[in-house]
């Protein structure tokens, strides 16, 4: 297992999509870009119960705005997406960034957003396999014919295509997104909702799937998006976790097992554990996006996990 330093990588506040302005957003990314992160990252949510940011889109401003922080989705919706207007739409992401600095998680996001999409006869990961499939081959090949039975097609070039294909992780806890990603993919990247308890069971099976398909984990990235709170007085953290969790996924009782919180040195030694098992992007999402909460997480919080064991 790789020794090297982790990434460490921050999402884009969901406030962003509701009421902050196009000045106070490049203002942030700006600072951001001048800090310790190596990354920003946001989510594709098609449908939900907070305002959320369109990904490739925000992406693209942040782009704009930044010049060194890597710029990634976790994770984008496949069904959601053509993956002719996906490759299109990322392929000048990347030119527009620079180049180098996307990084795309692709999953199959909610399975009743199949039929709406025109897709509720497929399985969920067929959609992923084609799309994956589609995309790599139109950022890869002059002029693609393919010949899937989600999305046919002949004769489609995608120009300009990206210099280098970015990274794409695969999404998902089960067996087969872990298969999925050691075939396919360059990394996996690890839902928020996953315990860590949970996350240690899915390495585990990992390290089993790709010593099967004669890949090392080495090769691999291996993320996991985190949800944060720094909060030292138990029942405010409890209450803050309680709220935030059924505003966002209707399910307050899932917030308490799964989100990192406590004071400085409590959040750091729960972020080590993940770090020990392997872990070489860790997405911090923050339940709390005021600016006294990213001081701490910027000024405390980081360098307290760089001196954890």
């Amino acid at each position: 297992m790789s020794a090297v330093r982790p990434r460490i990588g921050l999402d884009l506040p969901l406030r962003f999509a509701a009421d902050a302005g196009p000045s106070a957003i490049v203002t942030w990314l700006r600072g951001i870009d001048a800090s310790p992160v190596d990354s920003l990252w946001t989510l594709d949510q098609l449908s939900g119960r907070l305002p959320t940011p369109e990904p490739i889109a925000l992406l693209g401003f942040a782009a704009a705005h930044t010049k060194r922080v890597g710029l990634g989705i976790a994770v984008l919706v496949a069904p959601g997406r053509n993956p002719i207007t996906a490759a299109k739409e990322l392929s000048t992401l990347d030119r527009l960034s620079g180049g180098g600095r996307l990084v795309v998680g692709v999953g199959t996001g909610d399975s009743r957003l199949l039929g709406a999409m025109r897709l509720g006869e497929e399985r969920p990961g067929a959609v992923l396999d084609e799309f994956l499939t589609v995309v790599r081959r139109l950022w890869t090949e002059r002029e693609v014919a393919h010949d899937g039975p989600i999305w046919p097609f002949t004769g489609v070039t995608t120009s300009p295509r990206p210099a280098a294909p970015p990274p794409l992780w695969i999404g998902g806890g089960s067996l087969p997104a872990l298969r999925r990603a050691v075939r396919l993919g360059s990394g996996w990247v690890a839902a928020g909702r996953q315990s860590t308890e949970r996350f240690a069971a899915l390495v585990g099976r990992l390290d089993e799937v790709a010593e099967a398909e004669g890949r090392t984990r080495e090769s691999l990235a291996v993320a996991k998006r985190v949800y944060v709170l720094i909060e030292g007085r138990r029942p405010r953290a409890e209450r803050a976790i309680d709220a935030w969790f059924t505003d966002f996924y209707g399910r307050a009782e899932l917030g308490r097992e799964v989100t990192v919180h406590g004071d400085v040195a409590a959040c750091a030694e729960q972020l080590a554990e993940l770090l020990r098992l392997g872990v070489t992007d860790l997405i911090l999402h923050p339940l709390d996006e005021s600016p006294q909460h990213e001081a701490a997480l910027l000024g405390d919080l980081l360098p307290a996990l760089a001196a954890a064991p």
